[in-house]
């Protein structure tokens, strides 16, 4: 049986990676260029963490 706090983990990295996802898409489409560089440092933030978190199996 799987532990459900590891669950809620994997649905929560699941849909941060969907939202980082979604931001990178629209940022390449040119939106929101007057907050471009600030929304791609927080791309970039969130992308470390997943992968942190996926590699680690860190429990946040």
């Amino acid at each position: 049986m799987q532990d459900p706090n590891t669950a809620n983990q994997g649905d929560l990295i699941f849909k941060l990676d969907q939202d980082r996802a979604w931001l990178l898409e629209n940022l390449d489409k040119g939106k929101w260029p007057e907050i471009r560089s600030e929304l791609a440092v927080l791309e970039r933030k969130i992308s470390k963490l997943i992968i942190s978190v996926q590699e680690n199996s860190v429990d946040i």
